[in-house]
């Protein structure tokens, strides 16, 4: 650069800053061209990688990683020294993260909006992960999940071997999210397996484990999921319950079995327990107090007392008919016990305070299915000998 000299001037003195020396220049240029190719150089990326894996089942993508300032080079030098796995392309698991049986499945689903964080998803889900994939998500059956069949409402393909993509409309009542990952409902994975699959038996023991536990199957809105496959397996066009009843079938599913496991549920049992016996308590106490103005003529309080108790036996026996006697036998006989020692206890004060009555013998036997409800017409006659002559 050459300085104009002008007459009765000073020469310009430029400083270091304004015209750096050579070796300055230099190492702005090598630090401009390190920025261009490597903007992470000065990014702490561990913390970034590991904040984004603990929302994700301690995994990340690429997509993520980068938009927060990590390199690709950064995860290459880090999945060469084992600190990161990857899973599938653009996606990965942070070293030391216990590996889970989902694992797979989740990085596949991932990979499909890979941008967005996991659990940005799981409201408003654009992906589904349905068939036997949701079936193994619900931990029911044992059918390979592989190749990954991901619901979608807009055309969508792939390359990749491990995913299938469907596309079509589902009803909000029919994904609901397990463990962070939206997939079809137990009813709607069922109905899709038996479009899919065709074999009642795996698809059965599908719904064998899903009936179990604490899990609640709309048996109803299964049936009717079920109804444009009826025809398929030889029932009147349209009978989605029949082919539910085939599939009942075919998975060794029956009213008993089903009954005693809910029964068998806590909760459930203990709710059906104290709505029973406090129907019976009631009863009997209508009876003991109903009992004291009638207790001067016989007749009157034999027909007294089969009004009062009728009604509980007529309930009882419509209660075993529905759940069965063999899920509530230890419940009922201890309601039976309860029943004769009540009736046993009121006849001996009858019997004590009257010369002779006669009081209804009740019948305690179980009735179950359509069999008559328990009657009450055999009589016991209790006397007092002290008025014998």
């Amino acid at each position: 650069m050459r300085i104009r000299v002008v007459p009765g001037r000073p020469i310009p003195v430029r400083s270091a800053r304004e015209n750096p020396p050579s070796a300055f220049r230099e190492h702005n240029c090598l630090k401009s061209v390190l920025w261009l190719y490597f903007p992470s150089m000065n990014v702490v990326v561990e913390p970034i990688l590991q904040e984004l894996a603990a929302g994700q089942w301690g995994l990340f993508t690429t997509a993520q990683a980068r938009a927060r300032g990590v390199s690709r080079a950064n995860l290459s030098h880090r999945e060469q020294d084992g600190r990161l796995e990857r899973l599938a392309h653009g996606v990965y698991r942070l070293g030391g993260v216990p590996v889970a049986p989902l694992d797979d499945l989740r990085a596949a689903w991932m990979s499909t909006e890979p941008i967005v964080l996991a659990w940005e998803r799981g409201s408003t889900p654009r992906v589904v992960v349905g068939g036997a994939a949701a079936a193994a998500v619900h931990e029911c059956g044992d059918i390979n999940p592989v190749p990954y069949r991901l619901i979608t409402s807009e055309r969508r393909q792939t390359q990749r071997t491990d995913i299938i993509y469907s596309r079509r409309h589902l009803d909000s009542r029919d994904i609901v999210v397990v463990g962070g990952l939206p997939v079809t409902s137990i009813e709607r994975t069922v109905a899709d397996l038996v479009d899919e699959i065709g074999d009642l038996s795996l698809v059965g023991d599908v719904l064998a484990d899903a009936t179990r536990g604490e899990r609640a199957v709309d048996l109803e809105h299964l049936g009717l999921l079920l109804t444009p496959f009826a025809a398929r397996y030889g029932h009147p066009r349209g009978d989605g319950p029949a082919l539910l009843e085939q599939l009942r079938r075919s998975a060794g599913i029956d009213d008993i079995a089903a009954a005693r496991g809910l029964v068998q549920r806590p909760a459930i049992g203990a709710a059906l327990e104290g709505i029973v016996g406090q129907a019976v308590q009631e009863q009997l106490r209508t009876i003991i107090a109903g009992l004291q103005p009638q207790l001067a003529w016989s007749v009157e309080l034999r027909e007294h007392i089969e009004r009062m108790i009728v009604p509980v036996l007529v309930d009882q026996g419509r209660l075993v008919s529905e759940i069965t006697d063999t899920v509530l036998a230890p419940l009922l006989q201890q309601q039976r016990e309860q029943m004769e020692h009540i009736t046993k206890s009121i006849a001996a004060q009858i019997s004590e305070s009257l010369p002779n009555i006669t009081t209804p013998a009740i019948d305690f036997s179980v009735q179950t299915g359509n069999s008559p409800a328990p009657t009450v017409g055999a009589t016991e006659k209790f006397s007092r000998k002290a008025g014998e002559q």
